[in-house]
């Protein structure tokens, strides 16, 4: 096999045996059990050519961290492998099912934890590795005590589980071996994705990243970006490609595609966000008129209640409850609840008029009767010991927030969410908040006005971590680290309270001032 070659299929009547048993595993054990184990089985046409790649560098031996129902197996034996296949499998009961089918004895798949076995080498790893975010990354205390050991690798907390098995596999490849994960790709984008991008392109290894923009078609229940990450470890340092792929026919043939990007090792930082390698359209920056939104402020996360069923009331339930007017404070509770890109006290009152949840309980000091009344009710129903509250003393003590007069939507699709709040309004975490230091306090229309342009829109997306199914997300540091207009470039927008006119009137910039903001791009690269 040669890589200017055209990839086949296996045949469709070993499909059809493994897509039966996918199926009457999935009905056996349920969607609880495969969620404890992340476990999202791999499209028939990404495990051919996954495998086929793998094995064109070395077809002496194959080894499967999260071995499954054994699609990888599968796919080598159809593509007349005859070497050693060995494998692991945390879960002893999809492993007895797939034995129960399976009769070879050319397969070696052990019952075990991948992430505590050290001291391995392989020659070809192959792996559609557990999706769990790292809320649900049991035991990581102690498997990321293993990687500072065995490693010298210190992970960030907020490490997912596939993740760290990347990582561990990139250690463990031997020399002039491959590897081939599928894998969420959110990782390109995030702080605790830095260390792993470190591990890719330490030894200019990285060969490419595949991204499959028809995630769907691959993992049906899975929100999340998925990619293909192809590692080949040898001494002769690989030009890294970005590829994409919007039809799953057209995989066997991507590599032989132009990749969006192609850069050579000392042209790329783990401390960039990759993400916008898989674009083709690329516009130049002038960085020397901007600087990170920090200059001005901060960007924080809404209030975290960790039962917004019991905190969060509407007029309705105050008044049966007979909490006092200082027990509550407004609240934005859901992003649905701001339709337009100004939000004002008026529109408050609105909301709180049509009886909508736009009240957050907050009690300082001694609660009232109705206030007694109502903790112990929430006592009854065990919110006390919920992940959150159960932290808190007192357990419903709410997180210190003021209002923030600029509001940035979490999540988004099509375009991310901006709000100029003149209201005396908290959040909730549907939005993060702006806070303006004493510096950023003159320019808060300033930004608002930027954000909304299509200018500001393309620079901040920059910083955007992009999901399956078009949904993106910024997390507070991505905002703040993001770029935008230096206190040199300000001057130049004239009658700011004219231009938020303007936007209160017809909902976005007028052109002018578009074209003001677009000087702060160059030119297409």
């Amino acid at each position: 096999f040669l890589m200017s070659e055209t990839i086949d299929f296996i045949p469709s009547s070993i499909f059809y045996i493994m897509i039966n048993l996918v199926d009457i595993y999935t009905s056996l054990v349920g969607q609880e059990h495969r969620e404890k184990f992340g476990q999202f089985f791999t499209n028939r046409e990404v495990a051919d050519f996954m495998v086929k790649w793998v094995l064109s560098g070395n077809d002496r031996a194959l080894y499967d961290p999260a071995f499954g129902l054994g699609v990888f197996y599968d796919a080598a034996l159809a593509n007349k492998f005859q070497g050693e296949f060995k494998g692991t499998e945390i879960d002893s009961q999809i492993l007895s099912f797939f034995f129960q089918q399976e009769n070879s004895g050319a397969i070696d798949v052990k019952n075990a934890d991948y992430l505590s076995i050290w001291g391995e080498t392989y020659s070809g790893i192959i792996c559609n590795p557990p999706y769990m975010r790292f809320q649900k990354f049991h035991g990581r205390k102690q498997v990321f005590a293993d990687f500072e050991k065995h490693l010298n690798i210190k992970l960030s907390g907020y490490t997912n589980i596939a993740s760290a098995f990347l990582v561990k596999s990139i250690n463990e490849l031997s020399q002039g071996g491959r590897l081939a994960y599928i894998m969420p790709l959110e990782f390109l984008n995030t702080g605790y994705g830095t260390i792993i991008k470190r591990q890719l392109i330490a030894e200019g290894n990285l060969h490419a990243i595949v991204k499959i923009e028809c995630e769907k078609d691959v993992f049906p229940d899975v929100t999340t970006s998925v990619g293909i990450i192809l590692f080949e470890k040898n001494k002769t340092p690989n030009p890294i490609k970005f590829f994409v792929v919007r039809n799953l026919a057209n995989i066997k043939n991507v590599l032989r595609d132009t990749p969006s990007t192609s850069l050579d090792v000392t042209q790329i930082s783990p401390d960039q966000k990759w993400l916008r390698f898989f674009e083709y359209e690329k516009l130049t920056i002038n960085s020397q008129k901007l600087n990170p939104i920090s200059m001005y402020g901060a960007f924080s996360r809404g209030i975290a209640t960790g039962a917004n069923e019991f905190f969060v009331l509407n007029n309705e339930k105050i008044s049966l409850t007979g909490l006092l007017p200082e027990e509550f404070v407004p609240c934005i509770t859901k992003s649905s609840q701001i339709k337009t890109a100004i939000f004002t006290d008026s529109d408050f009152q609105r909301l709180a008029d049509a009886n909508e949840s736009v009240f957050l309980l907050n009690i300082n000091g001694s609660p009232s009767p109705g206030a007694q009344d109502y903790l112990k009710q929430g006592e009854k129903f065990g919110f006390h010991h919920r992940y959150l509250t159960k932290t808190r003393k007192p357990w419903y003590a709410i997180e210190k927030r003021t209002p923030a007069p600029l509001l940035f939507g979490v999540f988004s699709r099509e375009g991310f969410k901006v709000i100029r709040n003149y209201s005396n309004t908290r959040n909730l975490t549907c939005y993060h908040g702006f806070q303006p230091n004493l510096f950023g306090i003159n320019y808060i229309d300033h930004l608002f006005l930027y954000f909304l342009s299509s200018t500001g829109r393309y620079i901040l997306t920059q910083n955007m971590r992009k999901y399956g199914d078009a949904l993106d997300k910024f997390e507070p540091n991505d905002l703040n680290n993001a770029l935008c207009p230096n206190i040199d470039f300000f001057p130049q927008i004239k009658n700011i309270d004219r231009e938020v006119d303007y936007v209160r009137e017809y909902g976005s910039i007028s052109e002018n001032l578009e074209d003001i903001f677009s000087t702060l791009i160059d030119a297409p690269a």
